[in-house]
This record gives structure tokens, sequence and C-alpha cells, in this order.
């Protein structure tokens, strides 16, 4: 019986080895904390313009 790969896979078909540097992981860790400030400031405006429509539907 032959083996067949026929099937879907995001993986790549060659094998490859990355190797990742301070720089890369401090500029990884910097840029996730900056979007997580971010969003909680969108969460704050958005959080505050609810509490006050239902403020007002009360």
């Amino acid at each position: 019986m032959d083996k067949k790969d026929n099937f879907l896979t995001t993986a790549p078909k060659k094998k490859e080895i990355t190797i990742a540097n301070d720089s890369y992981i401090k500029n990884a860790l910097e840029n996730s904390v900056n979007k997580h400030k971010e969003m909680e400031k969108a969460n704050i405006a958005i959080t505050g313009t609810e509490i006050e429509q239902q403020n007002e539907n009360l």
C-alpha cells in the first residue's frame, strides 16, 4: 500500500530552524505591551459611553 500525502496542512514541506535573538524577543514584548495598553484605552472609552447610555436610559 502506497502512502499518499493528500491532506491540507499549513506546515512547511521543508524543515526549517529559526533562531530568535534577544532584540527580536524584546521588540515582540514591547509591541505586545503597547498593543495591550491601546486596547485598555479603547475599552475605557467604550465602557465610558456605555455606562453613560445606561444611566440615561434609567
